[in-house]
């Protein structure tokens, strides 16, 4: 707690101290997920949070999960044997949350997880962020339970030509050196004539592991070197927009062994995903708007063992059986209209097809395939100061019945002066994917089978918002107050096979989860500063055996930020959030008793600087994970876990580390 304190104080006395002659500056931000036309974000029905480029800019995040971690109700796990990250919003787990890119899904499930690996998106390429909490599952259909990230990228460049490139170099823990630490590159290139436009970047992150506890040749954290590169070329005429996109990953993860013998064997894992993605939108006439979107992804992970012979340090590829590799091919295609039918009232029909298909060695043999199809039509519905935007999805799923009509309703109304109350309702349906159903996953550290015989998830789920923007101190303060509740049916879970350490999924009957944030930003020309509070209550499902347990266990968390300029050129930032202690009634499988596993709290803190010389050249440099936190407590019996060999704690991080970033631009103007 003194620590909360000390970064509160500081805060408080940075505002205070600001200077009295800057303006205000306040942007009526714009939002496109969940519209055809992008909207003003207090017109939107939706409880709409984004994160702009310039936050991004001034956090020197270098991973999508540093940013979103410093948000509430977001959490993250780490696996550090696949080198991957899960997942959570709201108290539902990843594969409840849909991530898009440009309003598009992404396919690419990382190890064991169900979703996807937002650390596999190139930073670089995003422009802003925008999270909607609450069921968006008639507009985005399976996976929108928990809520939305979308994640919109460049496009249009502002000048005829934009030349941009970044050297971002950064410790691990306290490990440094040209083969240590961290080492990005970055180059990207816009151009723009008249209504045609194209950018193309290209991104290398290569990190080089983290030794922590490990001994001998193994690390705490596994070395990643990862290439990305994409591509934009569209057209922007007056009526019509349209653009093709392509996004390619190679990544590769090392896993050094320990000898045994005179020989070890180490693993690589190697992941390849090319993702295609065309939309149009545009008007057809005064009264009716148009938009088209089609994507095809081919996702491709191996693991390749290899052998290193003690005595001579070469290294032969190991037997076939050794090896394994998984595809994982879909395709999404997806159109609406918005017609207004009159001034107070439009409607958005839409229709919403996708399919993935599977297969490899560990998926089990047979058709690994899972298609829906749906259509969906929502209400635009304006009366004095009231919004209503009640709407009907339609799903056919090639696997599983899905229930006649999913319905949603979601409503603002103005309550005068800069006020306005946001309710929102959503049925919710998620068919199992072909992990969960088909995919059989066994390593050193994890042993998981999937489950073909798993029932769909079905849902229920509410949220109620106040907002308020009041000008104070010479500058706009927003507030929010929110609650949610989800309430799902058949949510899978992870379990243990009956008789055996093999993990599989399941269906849990009854889950639930409820919570209430409250978040305040305050905004004065180029000072920024956020606080907010919020409390998760997670079902506990053992209570229905023994009525003298909690109905919820609660967990707190707390995150302040704030951007100051000292001069018009140099601006400190500081992020912190605080994640409060989790708990859960597990049963342990040792003596089937029923036990409170906890995991620890603690708190994170990044301070970074920005200075510009010039329009040309930006140097960025800070400490990130300034409490130097590697590792929290976990109390879980280690049975209950899907991972073997658990150590009683959870990895969070490799220490505090330092970082410096220079990034050179060029631009020649229209």
């Amino acid at each position: 707690m003194s620590k909360l304190l000390s970064i509160l104080l500081l805060i408080f006395s940075i505002v205070t101290n600001a200077q009295d002659t800057l303006k205000i500056h306040a942007l009526d931000e714009v939002v496109v997920t969940g519209v055809v036309e992008p909207q003003s974000v207090q017109k939107s029905v939706y409880n709409v949070r984004t994160i702009s480029m310039e936050r991004l800019k001034a956090q020197g995040a270098t991973r999508l999960q540093d940013v979103l971690n410093a948000e509430l109700n977001i959490r993250f796990s780490q696996d550090l044997a696949l080198g991957g990250s899960n997942l959570s919003m709201v108290g539902l787990p990843g594969q409840n949350v849909k991530v898009l890119l440009d309003g598009v899904p992404i396919i690419g499930r990382q190890g064991t997880g169900n979703e996807i690996n937002i650390n596999q998106i190139n930073i670089n390429t995003i422009e802003r962020i925008e999270i909607v909490e609450g069921p968006m599952s008639v507009i985005y259909g399976a996976d929108a339970l928990a809520g939305v990230i979308n994640i919109i990228t460049k496009k249009n460049p502002e000048n005829k030509l934009d030349v941009s490139a970044t050297i971002h170099e950064e410790s691990i823990g306290s490990e440094y050196s040209l083969a240590k630490g961290i080492h990005n590159q970055n180059v990207s290139v816009g151009y723009k004539l008249k209504s045609i436009y194209a950018n193309a970047n290209v991104t290398r992150n290569d990190f080089n592991g983290w030794k922590g506890d490990a001994t001998g040749r193994e690390l705490a954290w596994h070395p990643k070197l990862q290439w990305l590169a994409g591509g934009v070329m569209g057209l922007q005429k007056q009526k019509v927009n349209a653009y093709y996109r392509f996004d390619f990953l190679d990544e590769k993860i090392h896993n050094p062994s320990e000898f045994s013998g005179l020989e070890a064997i180490d693993q690589n894992y190697l992941t390849d995903r090319l993702m295609h993605q065309a939309q149009v939108n545009g008007h057809l006439s005064e009264k009716i708007q148009f938009n088209g979107a089609a994507s095809f992804t081919d996702f491709e992970r191996r693991t390749q063992s290899i052998v290193v012979d003690r005595k001579t340090g070469r290294e032969t590829l190991a037997e076939d059986t050794l090896h394994s590799k998984d595809e994982f091919r879909g395709a999404t295609l997806r159109g609406s209209l918005h017609i207004k039918i009159w001034e107070s009232v439009s409607l958005q029909p839409g229709f919403d097809f996708n399919s993935e298909i599977g297969k490899g060695s560990r998926l089990l043999t047979g058709d690994n395939a899972i298609t829906d199809y749906a259509g969906f039509l929502l209400a635009d519905i304006n009366v004095a100061r009231w919004s209503f935007r009640p709407g009907v999805r339609i799903v056919r799923n090639s696997v599983y019945d899905a229930p006649p009509l999913i319905p949603s309703f979601n409503a603002k109304v103005s309550l005068g002066g800069k006020n306005d109350v946001r309710i929102g309702y959503g049925r919710g349906f998620r068919a199992p994917s072909i992990r969960e159903l088909y995919f059989n996953f066994f390593d050193a550290s994890h042993s998981i089978a999937g489950n073909p015989n798993l029932e769909a998830e079905l849902s229920h789920s509410f949220n109620v918002s106040w907002n308020n923007n009041i000008q104070i101190a010479k500058g706009i303060l927003k507030t929010s107050l929110s609650t949610f509740y989800n309430d799902v049916k058949n949510l899978i879970d992870y379990g243990r096979l009956a008789g055996s350490r093999n993990t599989t999924y399941i269906n849990v009957n009854n889950f639930k989860s409820k919570g209430a944030t409250l978040q305040s930003t305050f905004r004065r020309n180029a000072i920024e500063m956020r606080f907010g509070i919020g409390y998760t209550g997670r079902y506990n499902r053992l209570v229905e055996s023994d009525e003298a347990l909690p109905t919820y266990t609660w967990s707190p968390e707390i995150n302040a930020s704030v951007s100051y300029p000292i001069v018009k050129t140099l601006t400190v930032s500081m992020f912190y959030k605080y994640t409060g202690v989790t708990k859960a009634y597990v049963i342990d499988p040792s003596d089937s008793n029923i036990v409170l596993a906890k995991t620890g709290s603690f708190h994170w803190a990044d301070i970074t600087m920005q200075k510009e010389f010039g329009s040309s050249l930006t140097l960025s440099g800070g400490v990130r994970n300034l409490f130097d936190i590697t590792s929290i407590s976990n109390s879980s019996p280690s049975s209950v876990s899907t991972h073997s060999g658990d150590s009683g704690v959870s990895p969070i991080a490799y220490g505090r580390s330092f970082f410096l970033s220079i990034n050179f631009k060029f631009q020649k103007t229209l």
